[in-house]
Parts: structure tokens; C-alpha cells; sequence
């Protein structure tokens, strides 16, 4: 009897491996066919704390609706230990405010930053490579910060989970810059050892192709991740410690949370989830014809 019972244990097992595993890799190919197709999803799982694997999509950290929210205002300096930090974006007159801030223990500049003033971002820049100073991304690094102070932290670059590039078209590429704002670029890029010109086609194919049209809107930035940075010539060492989004769900998610559309791999991310169709209307069948009433008898007139 125990032998015949091991028997039927042992049909079990072989009957759950051979129907059972590949259902549920099919189920798995599925989910994360549409964890890509719909980054937000991913999100939610990647903040799952009571998961073995919280993020198993590599989505990354997303910020709070405070974060955000502080990102998107206009940012000042604020003194964290021996750093400089700017949560919010570069405004006119962020330049001097840095310079006053910066004392002999600076070693380190700390960004959030969205977007901004970039003839300031790029003073500020300078100081950055001429301090020597290092650079740490706590979120997105956006506008002058990526154009510039990515760039300029010549000797430390660091990021972590969830932050991110967003590349803007620079001074050189606007109609207002002045010859010295020029002047004053093409050195920075220099001196950082950027190659400005295959920055710039990079960024220009990146919006040129994935303009959006006329029922979506634009790229207003590029998020590059780490095998675009190698083609603009950083080296293995500086993108060692570099997070980055690293694949399409996860740029989804992190420009989403933010509230930007970019281009990642000529693809637009962060739109507005798509609206749900509304459900077709069922024609009401047609009402049965009421039957003619019969004519009313004439009244008699009175004479």
C-alpha cells in the first residue's frame, strides 16, 4: 500500500512540473509584457516592501507628491554638511546665491533639479569644475544641471536609485545667447572634456524623432541611459557608480512620477495614461407603433 501511495506522490510532482511551470512562465512572460507597455504598473510593484524582490522590474526609487511638488518650485541653496543642495529649479540670480553659499568645507553640490536658468546654471558650473567639486543626483538632474554640471563634476559623479538625466537644448542652440554666454560654453565643454558636437546631434536626433504630434505632446528633454552616455565619450569608471533608468518601463515611471515627457531611445515616456474608450451604447430596440385612436364623434351644435 505505502508503495503504491509513493507512486501516486511521485505521478503528482511530475504532472505539476511538466503542466503547472509553464504556465507560469507564460503568465510571467505576460506580466512583464505589460509592465513594460505600462510603466505605472511597475511603479506600484517597485514599492512593495512585503516583496523578496521589491523592485524586480530595476524601475527604481519614485518620489512622494512632497518631493515633487519641491522640485517643481523655484530652488535655493541650502547648506547640508559639508555640500551645497538644490532642491527645485535654477532661477535667475541662482548663481550668486551659490557663490555666497560656498565656503572652504564645500566639497559636494547635491541636486533635484527640474529645469531652470541656464546662463545661471552655467556660471554655476564653472565654479563646479574649477572647485573641483563633487556631484550627487538624488532625483532628476534637468536642464543646466545635465548640460552642465554633469559634465563640469569632473571628479565625482554619483546617483541614486530613481535619478536621472534630462538633456534641453543649451545656450548654443538658442536665439538670446549672448557671444560671451557662448564664449563661455564652448569652454566649459572643453575643459570638461565633452565633445559638444556629438552632444549636440545626440540630443537634436533624440527630439527630432520623437517630436509627438498633433495629439500628444513633444519631447522637451532627452534621459539618456548609460550606453548613450559611452557614445558621448564618458569612460567605464565615471558611469561605475551611475544609476540610471535602465530600461523603457523604468524611464516611464520615473518621468511620469515627475510629470515630463521625454524622449529615452526615440521613444516618448511619461504621457498621460491614454483614456479608457467608452463603451459602445446598445441601440434601444424600437418601440411597438401605439394603436390609432379612434376619432372623437362630432359634437352637436346647438342652434
Amino acid at each position: 500500500m505505502r508503495s503504491f501511495s509513493n507512486a501516486l506522490m511521485t505521478m503528482v510532482r511530475i504532472t505539476r512540473r511538466v503542466v503547472l511551470r509553464p504556465r507560469r512562465r507564460a503568465w510571467r512572460t505576460v506580466w512583464r509584457a505589460a509592465t513594460l507597455a505600462a510603466g505605472p504598473a511597475a511603479a506600484t510593484l517597485a514599492g512593495c516592501s512585503g516583496s523578496p524582490h521589491p523592485d524586480p522590474y530595476k524601475i527604481g526609487a519614485l518620489p512622494t507628491a512632497d518631493t515633487v511638488a519641491k522640485g517643481r518650485a523655484a530652488g535655493h541653496w541650502t547648506q547640508v554638511g559639508g555640500s551645497l543642495q538644490l532642491i527645485g529649479t535654477v532661477p535667475a540670480g541662482s548663481a550668486a546665491e551659490f557663490t555666497a553659499a560656498l565656503d572652504p568645507s564645500t566639497q559636494t553640490v547635491r541636486a533635484t533639479v527640474t529645469g531652470g536658468d541656464l546662463a545661471d546654471g552655467l556660471a554655476i558650473a564653472r565654479t563646479i569644475h574649477d572647485r573641483k567639486l563633487n556631484l550627487v543626483i538624488d532625483g532628476p538632474c534637468a536642464g543646466p544641471c545635465a548640460d552642465y554640471w554633469f559634465p563640469a563634476a569632473a571628479t565625482r559623479r554619483t546617483t541614486g536609485s530613481g535619478a536621472w538625466l534630462g538633456y534641453v537644448p543649451d545656450l548654443s542652440e538658442s536665439t538670446t545667447a549672448t557671444p560671451q554666454q557662448l564664449s563661455a560654453e564652448a569652454k566649459l565643454y572643453t575643459d570638461s572634456g565633452l565633445d559638444s558636437a556629438k552632444f549636440h546631434t545626440a540630443l537634436d536626433a533624440q527630439l527630432r524623432e520623437v517630436p509627438g504630434g498633433s495629439a500628444m505632446p513633444g519631447a522637451r528633454m532627452w534621459m539618456p541611459d548609460q550606453s548613450d552616455l559611452r557614445a558621448l565619450g564618458y569612460d567605464e569608471q565615471t558611469l561605475k557608480g551611475l544609476w540610471l533608468p535602465p530600461n523603457l518601463a523604468s524611464a516611464n515611471a520615473q518621468a511620469r512620477a515627475w510629470g515630463q515627457v521625454v524622449a529615452y531611445r526615440n521613444t516618448l515616456v511619461g504621457l498621460p495614461p491614454m483614456p479608457a474608450a467608452p463603451a459602445p451604447t446598445v441601440p434601444s430596440a424600437p418601440s411597438a407603433p401605439s394603436a390609432p385612436s379612434a376619432p372623437s364623434a362630432p359634437s352637436e351644435s346647438k342652434h
